[in-house]
């Protein structure tokens, strides 16, 4: 059984990590710098003798930093930092380095001041030829892999789900492709059968630092050498480069591979994950792995036999030997093994699902297409926002969800329309009618993403790909409806752009996992989806909705039909009144009335309530 305590060594350099304390040089003033300080501003020290080197670095983190102070120690002139974060802009602004705020005011100051070196560490922006070419002695970036191998993003992990014994991190001359350029320095990292994607980048972290000293002392005393890469062997990781399957476990697999799965995929539970986290298929749910120890003994059931069921975990069979199995929910929170058992209606002897190499290739596939927008996803989940609909009853908050769906209902102020400008009209008119009711003007309410045909029927990707992400849309009730309606289309045609994300990006970044409401699928109470077609089914009467989790609002959905501009309710009747939906589509229809008869009046003055509402309040 592996020991799943961190090897000293990992312990060590964990402490040290979180040790950090930042130092600052002396005869740098250790205060705030203004926010007025000028790039161009020179002190005396930058105006001395040539022979202080003068650099700039580029790049996020405490890494960053590290390098930053030991450049300085070690004599460098440092003229300016580019940052990619708030930690290395707070350390620049309290050691009075100006901060350059991007890629653009880089390259005017460089045009202006002459710098020698250029040091990217950790570095996300791609600098353009004419920033390298003013920088008058090389450039040099750090990579977290033994270059040639393992270019491009996350080498950690790949190195782990390679099951390397060995990795190694690379300061290298920038050239023209990608971690292409002339190795400086190379320190070689041991990989042990227990190191993690968090244990393996804490030991980077060291030898990076280590490195880095040795590539300054190289440059100070002229005798740096540097090597050319055997470019014949390079392996490359693009950014949005996923594990197979979007990491779920494959238990005809060996138990090395599993094992090297989940902690490839292992980032801790302070940083943030940039790939997936290490999921299992139970019954019809996909759930995290927290933790996989591989076992001495091998069953010999099949692979994905369910062989012990402990309260804490499970014990599997795999292609080798078996496996103890530790379990999370998707957003981060740790699942009682035994409860999740008999939630699935699991028992010892049955089998888990192992997965076709089709289905391997298509989940694969799904989640690399959906990656480019992640970080789109991301910023958006972390502003998340509650509009509560109008006309809740009070009080019943906890009772059971007693889901209906109205009837279709056709606008009859919109008859003359086409049928794609009513559904802009609609979903337009919805929006503002939602921010004049609820008094706010910034709306974020769910989205139904477009159903593609790579997912059609795939109930594993219907598991692992949110049914819900979040729209928004300013409303300024100044504005006419012309001026809403350009944004609101706008809106809709990113969201069709952007997809969906990938329903463990909640547990993967820190700041979400905090959110409680995000640990719902629908955690937006209000929802808007667009249908392809109605089905043709004219339902007179409100009726029981036929497909509840498909549905983006918690209590309240407007679905509007593409195909012919038609709109109906899905709402929890035990919080909504069916009269109180009545009385809403009655607004909605004054509404469209009134842009229809002037759309260029303030859309807060186009009257909502239907003539015998009038004589009383909303």
């Amino acid at each position: 059984m592996l020991d799943w305590v961190l090897p000293e060594e990992a312990q060590r350099l964990a402490q040290k990590f979180c040790r950090l304390h930042i130092r600052f040089p002396r005869g740098r003033e250790m205060t705030q710098s203004s926010s007025t300080t000028q790039i161009g501003d020179r002190d005396e020290h930058r105006s001395g003798a040539r022979s202080v080197p003068s650099s700039i670095i580029i790049g996020k983190g405490t890494l960053a930093i590290s390098c930053a102070q030991q450049a300085m120690e070690m004599g460098h002139d440092i003229r300016a930092v580019l940052c990619a974060d708030a930690i290395f802009a707070s350390w620049a602004a309290r050691a009075n380095v100006p901060c350059i705020a991007s890629v653009a005011e880089l390259s005017s100051f460089l045009k202006t001041e002459p710098v020698e070196w250029l040091f990217s560490v950790v570095n996300p922006f791609i600098l353009p030829a004419d920033v390298l070419g003013r920088i008058s002695q090389g450039a040099f970036n750090y990579h977290d892999g033994p270059l040639p191998r393992y270019a491009g993003t996350h080498a950690t992990s790949w190195a782990l789900l390679a099951q390397e014994s060995e990795h190694a991190i690379t300061w290298h001359r920038i050239a023209d492709g990608v971690d292409t350029g002339d190795v400086a320095v190379q320190r070689q990292v041991l990989v042990t059968p227990a190191d993690t994607a968090l244990t393996l980048n804490l030991k980077c972290y060291e030898a990076a630092v280590e490195g880095f000293r040795e590539l300054l002392t190289g440059l100070a005393g002229g005798k740096l050498s540097t090597r050319p890469q055997a470019l014949e062997d390079r392996s490359y990781f693009p950014r949005h480069r996923r594990p197979d399957a979007a990491g779920i476990l494959r238990w005809d697999r060996s138990a090395q591979y599993l094992s090297a799965m989940t902690r490839a995929l292992d980032f801790g539970p302070y940083y943030p994950n940039p790939l997936c986290l290490c999921k299992a298929i139970v019954g019809e749910e996909v759930v995290a792995v927290r933790r996989l120890e591989v076992l001495p003994r091998r069953s010999g059931f099949a692979a994905g036999r369910l062989l012990e069921i402990h309260p804490s975990h499970w014990r599997v069979a795999t292609g080798t030997q078996d496996v103890d199995v530790w379990f999370g929910s998707l957003d981060g929170q740790a699942l009682e093994a035994g409860a999740l058992a008999s939630r699935c209606n699991l028992d010892e002897g049955e089998a888990l699902p192992v997965l076709s190499d089709d289905l391997v290739r298509r989940l694969t596939a799904i989640h690399e297409e959906i990656a480019p927008s992640e970080n789109f996803w991301r910023q958006r989940l972390e502003q998340f926002k509650i509009a509560e609909p109008p006309f809740l009853s009070s009080g019943t908050a906890e009772a059971p969800a007693r889901w209906q769906s109205s009837s279709w209902l056709s606008p009859g102020a919109l008859a003359e329309l086409s049928a794609i400008d009513r559904v802009e009209y609609l979903v337009t008119a919805w929006l503002i009618y939602l921010a004049r009711i609820t008094g706010q003007g910034e709306l974020q309410l769910g989205w139904t993403p477009a159903p593609t045909a790579s997912r059609a029927g795939m109930q594993t990707v219907e598991a692992v790909i949110a049914s819900a992400v979040p729209m928004e849309v300013t409303i300024d009730l100044a504005d006419h409806f012309k001026q809403i309606r350009k944004a609101v289309a706008a809106e809709c045609a990113q969201l069709r752009e952007r997809d969906s994300f990938a329903r463990d990006l909640i547990g993967r970044c820190p700041p979400l996992k905090g959110m409680e409401a995000l640990r719902s699928q629908r955690p937006w109470p209000v929802g808007m989806a667009i249908a392809a077609e109605n089905n043709g089914a004219v339902v007179h009467s409100a009726s029981k909705v036929c497909c509840e989790a498909a549905l983006p609002g918690k209590l309240l959905t407007f679905e509007v039909c593409a195909l012919d501009g038609s709109f109906r309710w899905h709402f929890d009747a035990s919080r909504l009144a069916p009269q109180q939906i009545d009385r809403m589509t009655q607004h909605l229809q004054t509404l469209l009335h009134g842009v229809m008869v002037d759309a260029g009046q303030p859309v807060g003055r186009i009257e909502l309530l239907p003539a015998e509402e009038r004589g009383y309040p909303l």
